[in-house]
């Protein structure tokens, strides 16, 4: 990988990324009935199968069942959990990602999505294999449509028992829209960069430290979408750097 396209398209992803995660004034959390009506307020979690949302002039509660759009800010807790477990505070971030997952369960949001597998993440790296399957397997069977999103919970689950084979095969269809995309939503952004970071582990272990690099740079610098694997792919590019000096990626 030639060293000068890089920081160009990095800044361009940078920006897209600062202006998409950017709260304005349409970043007030609303809903939107199967009738059509909008209805503006503060989601502050979930109730059984309703939605609780607090407006103006009070709270209220909307059917789940009968929510044909939403729009959410991630609530602060969430991101403090995430930055917990990007620090390696993981058994306190399980803690917190289990409490959120609970309070927003049956929630259809891309950060709920998020907070969902990041709890098996969180899980997995304070020791409990078991509990990241269950958090991974939960995920998967509440998104049926987000083969993608669960394959990378399970590729993680294969990367820490030492079945790189298997995690190569999850990770596959992640990195083949990779090669297909130059500017991601976050959305997918998010997917590509973890899949970038746990294909580098993967071809660390494996020894091929160069393939190694140019997949955690791709993860830090060209889709910087997720906060938690774009610390871990710097800190891992850095050291390989270190510790070969005059490595760079093809």
């Amino acid at each position: 990988m030639k060293a000068s396209p890089l920081p160009g398209l990095a800044v361009i992803l940078a920006v897209a990324l600062a202006a998409a995660m950017t709260p304005g004034a349409s970043a007030q959390d609303f809903v939107v009935r199967k009738s059509g009506q909008k209805v503006e307020g503060k989601i502050v979690g979930t109730s059984g199968t309703s939605l609780k949302i607090e407006l103006e002039q009070g709270a209220t509660t909307i059917p789940l069942a009968d929510v044909r759009e939403l729009q959410m800010q991630p609530p602060a807790e969430f991101e403090a959990a995430a930055a917990q477990l990007s620090r390696g505070d993981a058994k306190d971030a399980a803690a917190a990602l289990q409490k959120i997952n609970e309070s927003f369960a049956g929630l259809n949001a891309p950060w709920f999505q998020r907070a969902a597998l990041l709890l098996g993440d969180a899980k997995l790296a304070a020791g409990d294999k078991e509990g990241a399957k269950a958090a991974y397997e939960q995920f998967a069977k509440a998104n049926p449509t987000a083969t993608g999103l669960a394959n990378l919970g399970m590729a993680r689950l294969a990367i820490d028992s030492g079945d790189m084979a298997g995690a190569s095969k999850l990770l596959s269809p992640v990195l083949a829209q990779s090669a297909k995309t130059a500017l991601p939503d976050p959305a997918d952004g998010s997917s590509l960069c973890q899949a970038h970071y746990l294909m580098g582990r993967i071809k660390e272990s494996e020894g091929d430290k160069a393939a190694a690099l140019e997949n955690y740079l791709k993860a830090s610098a060209l889709f910087p979408f997720d906060q938690n694997a774009v610390a871990d792919a710097s800190k891992r590019a850095d050291s390989l750097r270190a510790d070969n000096p005059g490595l760079i990626a093809p």
